[in-house]
């Protein structure tokens, strides 16, 4: 099991085994490229902003695949499980509770906010992967 950390000056995320391998495969191997990045690897400004694009690109494609509008009743009875994102001008209110996308597109949006941050402050972003094992 790996999970995902990524740290920036400010704040951390962690990201959990069951999402990690969503993400996992789709950019941080290309970010690592063939180099180990258990003991961390720290992204620059000049990789931030294509790592940004990369993620972004990912999210819309999921929501453009799995997004449904819920319905106002749903959204009045279960209000805190919902959650307001942006991207690219159009907002989404993705069920961050229930819904194993919503979760997803959450995770995203918080890397994004956090690497949009690292890179306006032209800081580093430190990503590290921990493996865990199975306790049964």
């Amino acid at each position: 099991m790996k999970v995902i950390i990524i740290k920036s000056n400010n704040s951390e995320i962690t990201v959990d085994s069951n999402l990690s391998y969503y993400l996992f495969s789709y950019f941080f191997i290309a970010v690592a490229g063939n180099d180990c990045i258990s003991k961390g690897r720290i992204i620059t400004e000049n990789k931030i902003m294509d790592l940004y694009n990369i993620l972004e690109k990912y999210a819309l494609e999921i929501l453009k695949i799995w997004y449904k509008e819920p319905n106002e009743k749903e959204l009045q009875k279960y209000s805190t499980r919902y959650e307001r994102i942006k991207l690219k001008s159009k907002i989404y209110k993705v069920n961050y509770r229930m819904s194993e996308i919503g979760r997803l597109i959450f995770v995203i949006c918080n890397i994004l906010k956090m690497l949009d941050e690292a890179y306006i402050n032209q800081e580093g972003i430190n990503i590290r992967i921990e493996y865990i094992e199975n306790i049964l």
